[in-house]
């Protein structure tokens, strides 16, 4: 027992002076670092963007702060150009769908004519093509012509009725579009969020990395220099440290292009100094696939945009149909004619009055040409029809492959954390030998490696899954 003790005893002593002449000749690497923050990263950045005026896009709105992704999304939803012109298409829609709403009620015109003739004669006065007018008296002289003139439809065999429904049809259309569009931008700024938020993290990693090379490089190149290390060791510290730097400056490159992507799919203006508020973080989503694909069947647009375009076919296969049936109009003329009356005693002149009537036309024979449009009509249904149901197995597979990525994602998220809890463990035992001379230099080196590889990996991971979030939450057509 005494023995025992004696040998502990005597390599603690040993273990102690080592440590005290490392520490009073070499200085050494603790482990304990200070951990780089995302204001250090906004700080050491060496960018600066800055525009002057009237370059490009200058005069887009200018957004400043440390913002969350939510935040980030109503800022794009209001400034992304694209979905801004999406917005204008929809509201063309709406009023083109008021125009032919007004085609089914009264419509009156006002003409003016006046001629000089030598004969007398009864000229077909040319108006709106649907509100002919009646012929009116041209006279010897000059004459002058006041016509008012009014229309309704009376019966059309459905042909305004048709032309109203294509216009609602396509009205529905641009709005389930304009929705398709908000889900795209919604997706790309969640993107290019995610993006912009491994790249800050990948900085943090790879600076943290240079701030241990830096430690470790100095600790090895004052051991070189009591000759305690070869000369290679520190080298290759050196070597180390120096690509750990490049590495960094390539991040801030990748960083800065992550925001800039992220301004343009905002529509903000590029000098805009934006941070983020959400990190990159893992949070588990739940629910199954036939969960989502019932969410999806309800909230994806496309659906709603395919039902409508088939309404659309049958609308204008009534159109095409109408042409078989008479076009019925009531109308209405009072009109002003100076002049001589043609035709009559010279001291009997134009005067005003009026007429009302019906006005009626059927086609009888066009070579077939109602005939095919018809038949085009029918076989346009069973297009759109055909049309839907790919809508629907395309809508069906974005969900299940976006459902089996997150799933994998999860799967990564937990494998790659286990790495980081063995690569720490490691490179904290292997450090603590180092530095008691129980470890190669090249040991240590080859664990802080594997640290960071391990960090890397599960920022990966967690990209990896969010991106396969708001890839799922986009195919259910939620926001």
């Amino acid at each position: 027992m005494t023995y025992r003790l004696l040998i502990v005893l005597f390599a603690t002593l040993l273990i102690s002076q080592e440590s005290i002449a490392q520490t009073s000749d070499v200085p050494t690497d603790s482990g304990n670092h200070v951990m780089t923050t995302a204001q250090d990263v906004s700080n050491n950045n060496p960018i600066r963007l800055t525009i002057s005026k009237g370059a490009p896009s200058f005069d887009l709105p200018v957004v400043t702060g440390h913002l969350q992704l939510s935040e980030i999304i109503a800022i794009g939803q209001k400034n992304n150009l694209a979905l801004m012109q999406s917005e204008k298409s929809w509201s063309i829609s709406k009023y083109l769908s008021r125009s032919a709403m007004g085609k089914l009620g009264p419509s009156a015109s006002f003409s003016g004519f006046f001629g000089a003739s030598s004969i007398d004669q009864m000229l077909f006065f040319p108006t709106d093509a649907v509100m002919s007018a009646p012929m009116q008296p041209v006279t010897k002289g000059t004459s002058f012509h006041a016509i008012f003139a009014g229309v309704q439809p009376l019966f059309t065999g459905g042909r305004l009725i048709g032309g109203l429904r294509v216009a609602r049809a396509q009205e529905r259309q641009s709005l389930q579009s304009f929705r398709t569009v908000t889900l795209s931008v919604v997706l790309k700024i969640k993107e290019a969020y995610w993006q912009a938020a491994i790249a800050e993290a990948r900085l943090q990693v790879d600076s943290d990395y240079v701030r241990v090379k830096e430690q470790s490089t100095g600790n090895m190149k004052a051991r070189m220099v009591h000759g305690k290390a070869p000369r290679a060791d520190y080298l290759r510290e050196e070597a180390e440290l120096a690509k750990a730097r490049a590495q960094v400056n390539d991040d801030y490159r990748v960083f800065n292009t992550a925001l800039l992507n992220l301004k343009v799919v905002m529509g903000v203006n590029i000098t805009s100094l934006l941070s983020l508020k959400d990190k990159l973080e893992y949070k588990e989503v739940s629910g199954d696939l036939s969960n989502y694909l019932v969410e999806a069947g309800q909230g994806r647009p496309e659906l709603t945009q395919a039902e409508s375009k088939v309404s659309e076919m049958r609308a204008k296969r009534l159109v095409a149909l109408s042409k078989y049936s008479p076009q019925i109009y009531l109308y209405g003329l009072g009109s002003n004619a100076t002049g001589r009356t043609p035709g009559r005693d010279e001291t009997v002149y134009g005067r005003p009055g009026g007429t009302i009537g019906i006005i009626g036309g059927v086609t009888l024979f066009d070579s077939g040409s109602r005939f095919n449009e018809l038949r085009t009509a029918n076989v346009a249904i069973q297009q759109a029809q055909i049309a839907k149901q790919e809508v629907e197995l395309k809508i069906a597979q974005e969900v299940a492959q976006s459902w089996i990525d997150l799933d994998l994602a999860r799967r990564n998220v937990e494998l790659a954390h286990s790495e980081v809890t063995s690569a720490t463990e490691d490179q904290r035992l292997f450090h603590a030998r180092y530095l008691v001379g129980k470890s190669i230099a090249l040991e240590d080196f080859e664990a802080s490696v594997k640290l960071l590889r391990a960090r890397l990996a599960l920022l990966q991971a967690i990209y990896d899954y969010r991106l396969a979030e708001a890839r799922l939450v986009w195919s259910t057509g939620k926001i």
